[in-house]
C-alpha cells in the first residue's frame, strides 16, 4: 500500500436499538443444565450480550456490496470473497495480501456494549436473564405433523448498544468533498440495514434494529497534535435527520 498522509477521522457515536429481539450466536461450551442450546455471544468478564463490531462491520459491507455493481460484480469474480474493487473495497478496504492497494481510508466499527439504561431494564424483568429471554419455536414435520421444540436466546426488544464508528481519512483528494460525500457510502448500508436485519433468524423476525441518537464529530491533525477542539457536525439525531442536516 502507498504511504498517505493522515488528513481527518471522523467519529460517529450514537445508539443501536433492537425494535424486535436479537439474536447474534454465541459459544456452546457454557451451556448450564436448562440452558438455552442456541446462546448468544456474551462479554467475558460482566457476562452480558454485546454487538461484536465485526458483526456490524461485516453486515453494513455486505449491503453496500449487494447495492453496488461493481462491488457485486467483484464479490463474483472473487468466488464470493469481499469485493477489491468498487466502493466497498474503496470505503472499507481490502486485506493486506502483499500487493500495492489504491484504497487509503481505514474504517473501524467497535464492539457494542448495552447502555446503563438498558441494563437496568434487563433488572427489572424477572424474564431477562443476564440481559437474555429465550424464544420458544416450533418446527413441524411436513407429514406426521410431529413438532419439534427448540428454544433460541436472543436480547429482548427496546435494549440499547453504543455505537462507535470511526472514519480515518487518508486521501487527499477527500480534501474537496462535502462531510455528507465522504459518509456517503457508510449512510447508505446504515440505511439498508434498517430494512434487513442484524445476527441470526433475520427472515423469521428477529434482529431489526435502528440507528438513534446520532452524533458525528470531525478531528483533523491539529486535534491530535495542537489540541485544538473537534468540530461536532451533527448531534443527537436519527439517522435521517443526520442525513439532512449533512445535505444542507
Amino acid at each position: 500500500m502507498v504511504n498517505k498522509m493522515f488528513i481527518k477521522n471522523y467519529i460517529i457515536n450514537g445508539e443501536i436499538t433492537c425494535k424486535t429481539g436479537l439474536h447474534i450466536g454465541g459459544s456452546l461450551e457454557t451451556i448450564e443444565i436448562g440452558g438455552s442450546d442456541n446462546p448468544i455471544i456474551r462479554d467475558t468478564v460482566s457476562n452480558l450480550p454485546f454487538i461484536p463490531g465485526s458483526s456490524i462491520k461485516g453486515k453494513l459491507r455486505s449491503l453496500l456490496e449487494l447495492s453496488d455493481k461493481k462491488s457485486s460484480q467483484s464479490v463474483i469474480t472473487n468466488e464470493g470473497e469481499v469485493s477489491t474493487e468498487g466502493i466497498a473495497a474503496e470505503f472499507f478496504g481490502v486485506a493486506n495480501n502483499g500487493e500495492t492497494s489504491n484504497f487509503y481510508n481505514k474504517i473501524i466499527v467497535r464492539d457494542a456494549f448495552p447502555t446503563e439504561d438498558t441494563i437496568k431494564m434487563w433488572d427489572k424483568h424477572s424474564d431477562i436473564i443476564d440481559g437474555a429471554e429465550l424464544k420458544y419455536e416450533n418446527s413441524l414435520n411436513r407429514i406426521t405433523s410431529e413438532a419439534k421444540p427448540r428454544n433460541i436466546e436472543r436480547v429482548p426488544v427496546n435494549s440499547k448498544f453504543k455505537l462507535e464508528i470511526v472514519l480515518s481519512i487518508y486521501d487527499e483528494t477527500y480534501t474537496t468533498k462535502s462531510d455528507y460525500e465522504s459518509l456517503k457510502p457508510l449512510f447508505k448500508p446504515m440505511k439498508l440495514l434498517q430494512d434487513d436485519y442484524l445476527g441470526g433468524s433475520g427472515t423469521r423476525g428477529f434482529g431489526k434494529i435502528e440507528f438513534e441518537n446520532i452524533t458525528i464529530k470531525e478531528r483533523g491533525l491539529e486535534y491530535y497534535t495542537e489540541n485544538i477542539e473537534e468540530n461536532v457536525i451533527v448531534e443527537d439525531k436519527t439517522l435521517d435527520e443526520a442525513i439532512a442536516t449533512l445535505k444542507e
